[in-house]
């Protein structure tokens, strides 16, 4: 029962040890720290143009603008280039969306006539 009851347990013992340890490695991460930082770290953050602040602040104040102006409630989708989500049933409409012209506009439009030339279709678009 005296063993139970004495002052030097194990756990104080382990707890001097952690401390003795934390206390080194403390030493060793502040000895890390004061340690010089490369100089080519520095540079780069020098080179930075000057111009940069003023564009970023533009391109704020040009987003602040834009949000402002914004009164439609579609005009999110309508600014990215989506297609319209209005139906038009007409075929001057279907022509100008999917027909030969609108095709041979972009690269993807054209490999698709491409594609169509080579399965042989009578019909290059729609």
């Amino acid at each position: 029962m005296t063993a139970l009851h004495s002052s030097a347990s194990p756990f104080t013992l382990q707890t001097k040890a952690t401390k003795s340890a934390i206390v080194s490695a403390r030493s060793f991460s502040s000895s890390l720290f004061s340690t010089p930082v490369r100089p080519q770290q520095l540079q780069t953050f020098s080179r930075l143009p000057s111009t940069s602040i003023p564009t970023t602040l533009s391109s704020v104040s040009s987003l602040l603008s834009q949000q402002s102006q914004q009164s439609r409630t579609f005009s999110a989708t309508a600014h990215l280039g989506v297609k319209r989500n209005t139906f038009n049933p007409s075929r001057r409409v279907q022509k100008r969306r999917s027909g030969f012209l609108a095709r041979n506009k972009s690269q993807k439009g054209r490999l698709v006539l491409i594609r169509r030339r080579l399965r042989g279709r009578k019909a290059m678009s729609w």
